[in-house]
């Protein structure tokens, strides 16, 4: 009897630990994808600014049974800074991995669930901001309080298959996934950059930006196992960057959380 017990026990534990970790498969560059764009300061010489830098991204879907993702990233963007406002436009690249692991005790063998994977990522987009900002009195501080900023890329590799072919087939248990690889991003930011007052070399700068997905959450298909106690995937989320610009050699370091949670920190030349 007592054995018997223990077993359902385990039993019990087995299908409460697979409900508490419901995974979601995401697109892996969410989270990612709304970095920071470099601009001139209103008091700087030169208005017009190309940078070129690289990143390297980490990111986790939503809930307890996540996917990690890695990824290097490629950018390259121009800006132009005006009296009043100011315009940003550029391009990016990223390649990397995506993987899931699974507690086998409870998966292997069986067809209905999820296994563990390792699929490569890898993707193209392009970013745009445009916006309005004010200067101090000495020319020290831009204060650019409100951009609208935007992004779309295209998904592809191993692992974006990997999502579309589960979507068009039975869903596992315990899983949600869309099939959705071309994603807009968009939403508003505000940011704060200021130079040292006796080195204006030396630039930092604080930025904020709150957006969303539009049609990514109806995108989900959810196991109807877990579809009454599992919220879905918000698509409203933010990203947070710390900038900084010595001569023309800029740092960025970055913590998001939109539908991934997403850190990234870039390195890069601006001219």
């Amino acid at each position: 009897m007592r054995k018997k017990m223990i077993s359902l026990a385990l039993f019990a534990s087995a299908l409460f630990m697979l409900s508490s970790c419901s995974t979601y498969l995401t697109p892996a560059i969410l989270g990612n994808n709304m970095g920071y764009l470099p601009k001139a300061m209103v008091a700087d010489s030169l208005k017009v600014l190309t940078s070129v830098s690289g990143s390297f991204a980490g990111a986790a879907s939503p809930v307890l049974g996540s996917v990690a993702f890695e990824m290097g990233m490629l950018s390259i963007n121009r800006s132009h800074t005006f009296k009043k406002f100011n315009i940003s436009y550029g391009v990016f690249g990223y390649l990397g991995k995506a993987e899931l692991v699974r507690d086998d005790n409870f998966t292997s063998g069986s067809s209905d669930y999820l296994q563990s994977f390792k699929k490569n990522i890898n993707g193209l987009g392009l970013r745009t901001s445009a916006g309005f900002h004010t200067t101090s009195t000495n020319g020290n501080t831009d204060f650019r309080f409100i951009n609208w900023e935007n992004a779309i890329s295209n998904e592809s590799g191993e692992y974006a298959d990997l999502r579309s072919a589960i979507y068009d087939n039975n869903i596992y248990k315990y899983t949600n996934v869309t099939n959705k690889n071309i994603i807009w991003t968009t939403g508003l930011s505000s940011e704060i950059i200021w130079r040292a007052r006796r080195n204006h070399d030396i630039k930092h700068a604080f930025r904020l930006f709150v957006g969303g997905n539009p049609g990514l959450a109806s995108s989900f298909k959810y196991d109807k196992d877990v579809d009454s106690h599992t919220i879905g995937a918000s698509s409203i989320g933010w990203t947070f960057n710390y900038f900084l610009s010595v001569k023309k050699f800029t740092l960025s370091i970055e913590t998001a959380n939109n539908v991934n949670y997403a850190q990234k920190i870039s390195v890069g030349y601006a001219f």
